[in-house]
């Protein structure tokens, strides 16, 4: 009986001991391990680069105010892959235009934006479900180069108009005249320029205008009818306080397509009721016993 409890406690010891030795082993390397261990160095943010200052929804053509230099980790890829501070400057991307969304903080990319002169450009600054046109303007059709993209404009069209007479194979003359074909267009650019922050007037040589469909068709025709010219529109309207409901603001109409004859314009030119400017003073020349129908001026 006095064995077994000699072998018992015997047991007990060395058990007990290899529980402290093992738990004394463990604490000291985990002490080692925390001295030795050097503290994780911050991450150096010296690199700036360019991001969105606001969300950029597709077609958004870029100004300053859209962009700003933003502290970025550094890398051995980061000018590779972004625009860095003082390697590529902003202004290289001011009058960009967005061709997918970018969100506000998202780093600013190539792939992102497309410029002045690359393929889809003007698609990207259009409307959805419009189209752009171009026509020819000089200094004078073209408003002494005050038109700047941006600007909504009317087009009028000034041609010359031939009345066929009554009898065949004669005609009762030209007539001039000029008419409103589309309203309230926007320009989206002058020659090679869809900058909108640049208001230094110039001479330009071709106008792109904004259009549905419908008016591209009409300007495609125009172009052969006769000369085109641009009138600006005011940017400030007239309100209408009897249409203004529910706090919405109202804005009286316009006047929209009209035309205008060559004798509204000029008093030395006579014949013909002011609006449809067609001769109406019919003589009958009876010549040979044949009776003939003449119209003049």
């Amino acid at each position: 009986m006095a064995r077994k409890i000699i072998l018992i406690v015997f047991a007990l010891l060395i058990t007990g001991s290899t529980v402290w030795f093992v738990r004394n082993w463990v604490g000291h390397r985990n002490k080692a391990v925390v001295e030795t261990a050097a503290p994780a160095a911050p991450v150096e943010q010296n690199v700036k680069i360019l991001v969105a200052a606001t969300d950029m929804p597709a077609g958004t053509l870029v100004q300053e105010q859209h962009l700003k230099w933003q502290p970025w980790p550094e890398g051995d890829d980061v000018e590779d892959m972004y625009v860095v501070e003082k390697v590529r400057p902003m202004d290289e991307f001011i009058g960009t235009v967005v061709r997918q969304g970018v969100r506000a903080g998202e780093p600013i990319t190539d792939s992102r934006l497309v410029k002045p002169g690359q393929s889809g450009f003007l698609a990207a600054v259009l409307n959805p479900g419009k189209r752009a046109v171009s026509i020819p303007i000089d200094m004078t059709s073209g408003i002494a180069g005050f038109v700047f993209p941006g600007d909504r404009v009317d087009v009028i069209l000034t041609h010359n108009i031939v009345k066929e007479s009554e009898v065949e194979g004669e005609t009762s003359g030209a007539r001039r005249a000029s008419e409103t074909i589309l309203t309230d267009v926007r320009v989206v650019a002058m020659d090679q320029s869809t900058n909108d922050q640049v208001q230094e007037a110039s001479v330009h040589r071709v106008a792109t205008l904004e259009v549905t469909p419908k008016g591209a068709e009409i300007v495609a025709v125009a172009k052969e009818l006769g000369n085109l010219s641009l009138s600006l529109r005011a940017l400030a309207r007239v309100e209408d306080p009897k249409k203004s409901t529910s706090g919405k603001v109202a804005f009286k109409p316009e006047r929209g397509r009209g035309h205008t004859w060559d004798n509204e314009a000029s008093a030395l030119i006579t014949g013909g009721s002011p609006r449809t400017g067609i001769p109406t003073t019919v003589i009958n020349v009876v010549r040979a016993g044949a009776a003939k129908q003449k119209l003049f001026d």
